[in-house]
C-alpha cells in the first residue's frame, strides 16, 4: 500500500510540478507558451494514455487489464523501478526550475527565449525529455506491461523527433551560442571523467 501511495505521489507532483510550470511561465511570459505540431500533440496524447494507465493500475486495474508480462527476478525490478521512477522525477524538477522563463511546450517559432546551459542543462541538453523516458522506465519495470511498453517505446521515438526539431531551431535561433553549447553537452547525458 506505501507503494502505491509513492507511486501515485510521484505521477502526480510531477504533472502539478509540469502544470505549475506552464502557468509561471505565461504569467511571467503573458504569451501562449504552447507550439503547434503533430509530434507535440502525440506525445501529450500517448503520455496522458500513460498517466491513467498508471493511475488505474495503481487504484484499480489488476495486471491481466494492461496485460503485464511475468518476469524472472521481479522483485528485483521492481525494487529497481522505485528508484528509477524517483531519479526521473527529481531529474523533471530540477529541468523545470532551470528552464524559468524560457521554458516552452513544443517550438514557438515566433518567441524567443534565453538559452538555459547551466545546472542539470550542463549535463544533458534535454533533461525534461530524459526525465519522463526515466520515470515512465521506472513504472514499466514495476508494472511490466505489454501496452506500457509499446506506449512507451512509440513515446520515446516521438521525443527524439521533437528534440531534433528542436535542436534545428535553437541552432537557426542562437547560432553559434548554441553550436557551442552543443560540443560541449551531449544530447541526452555528458558524463566527464576528467
Amino acid at each position: 500500500m506505501i507503494e502505491k501511495i509513492y507511486l501515485g505521489l510521484i505521477l502526480v507532483f510531477f504533472i502539478l510540478a509540469f502544470a505549475i510550470r506552464n502557468i509561471k511561465t505565461y504569467l511571467a511570459t503573458k504569451q501562449s507558451i504552447r507550439g503547434k505540431s503533430l509530434k507535440l500533440s502525440m506525445s501529450i496524447f500517448i503520455s496522458t494514455i500513460m498517466y491513467v494507465l498508471i493511475m488505474l493500475r495503481l487504484t484499480l486495474l489488476k495486471p491481466k487489464w494492461i496485460i503485464e508480462i511475468e518476469i524472472l527476478n521481479y522483485h528485483s525490478l521492481k525494487s529497481i523501478g522505485y528508484i528509477v521512477v524517483f531519479v526521473g522525477f527529481i531529474l523533471g524538477i530540477f529541468a523545470l526550475i532551470a528552464m524559468k522563463n524560457s521554458w516552452r511546450v513544443g517550438i514557438k517559432y515566433n518567441q524567443k527565449t534565453i538559452l538555459v546551459t547551466t545546472g542539470i542543462y550542463s549535463i544533458s541538453r534535454n533533461p525534461y525529455f530524459l526525465s519522463y523516458n526515466i520515470l515512465f522506465l521506472g513504472y514499466i519495470l514495476i508494472f511490466p506491461s505489454i501496452i506500457l511498453i509499446v506506449l512507451y517505446v512509440l513515446l520515446v521515438v516521438i521525443f527524439h523527433k521533437m528534440i531534433l526539431e528542436e535542436e534545428e531551431y535553437l541552432r537557426s535561433m542562437h547560432n553559434s551560442k548554441y553550436i557551442a553549447y552543443k560540443r560541449k553537452v551531449n544530447r541526452y547525458v555528458t558524463i566527464n571523467l576528467k
